[in-house]
C-alpha cells in the first residue's frame, strides 16, 4: 500500500485599500495542479486594483520542492507580478531555500528576505516603509549611481598611486584614501549643518 504524501498551497488573503497581504503555506512537493488552483485566487484578488501593493508571507517549513512543471509555473507567476510585490518574507529551514531566496532577490523590484522564525518574518512583513517626498524619491533612484561614483573615485586614485609609485603598499594607500574621503565628508557634513547649502 503506497503512502499518501501531502502537498499543496494554503492561501489567506486580506486587503486594506490598495494593500494586499497574502499568506501562503506550502507543503510537500508542489505540482502544476497546485499552481492551477493558487494563481487564479491571487489574480482575482488583485485584478480590480490599479496599482496593487502586495506583501506575501510564505510559510515553507514543510516545503520539499517543486515538480519541474510547477517550478516553471512559479517562475511565470513571479515574473508576471514582480512589479506588484512590495515585500516577500520567506520562512524556511533549509540552506538551499536561503540560497534560492538570495538569487531570486536579484530579480525582485520589492524586497525578498529569508527567515527561519515566523515571528521575525511577520514583524518585518508588517513594517511599513515611510512615505518619501519628491526629493527623497529622486535621491533614492540615484543612490546606486552616487555610491558607484564615489567608489570609482576611490579606485581611480588607487590606480594613480600604483602608476606613480610601482612598489606602493596597496593596503596603506587604500587606508589613506579612505581617511582623505572621510575627512572631506566630515567637512561637507559640517557645511550642511551650518547651512552652507540651504540656498545652493
Amino acid at each position: 500500500m503506497s503512502e499518501l504524501i501531502e502537498h499543496g498551497i494554503s492561501i489567506g488573503i486580506s486587503r486594506v485599500e490598495d494593500n494586499i497581504f497574502i499568506k501562503l503555506q506550502i507543503t510537500g512537493t508542489l505540482t502544476h495542479n497546485d499552481y492551477q488552483q493558487m494563481v487564479p485566487m491571487i489574480e482575482n484578488a488583485v485584478k480590480s486594483i490599479n496599482e496593487p501593493k502586495i506583501t506575501i508571507l510564505v510559510d515553507a517549513l514543510e516545503f520539499k520542492g517543486w515538480e519541474l512543471r510547477a517550478m516553471w509555473d512559479d517562475l511565470k507567476f513571479g515574473l508576471n507580478h514582480a512589479s506588484e510585490f512590495r515585500k516577500i518574507a520567506f520562512v524556511g529551514n533549509k540552506q538551499w531555500e536561503e540560497y534560492a531566496v538570495k538569487i531570486s532577490n536579484w530579480f525582485m523590484i520589492g524586497d525578498l528576505v529569508y527567515f527561519e522564525n515566523m515571528n521575525d518574518a511577520l514583524a518585518w512583513a508588517n513594517t511599513q516603509k515611510p512615505k518619501l517626498d519628491a526629493v527623497q524619491q529622486d535621491l533614492q533612484r540615484r543612490e546606486d549611481g552616487i555610491k558607484k561614483s564615489l567608489e570609482e573615485l576611490f579606485k581611480q586614485n588607487m590606480k594613480i598611486a600604483d602608476f606613480n609609485i610601482p612598489e606602493v603598499n596597496d593596503q596603506k594607500v587604500a587606508e589613506m584614501l579612505v581617511e582623505i574621503l572621510s575627512d572631506k565628508l566630515d567637512d561637507i557634513k559640517a557645511d550642511v549643518k551650518n547651512g552652507k547649502y540651504e540656498y545652493y
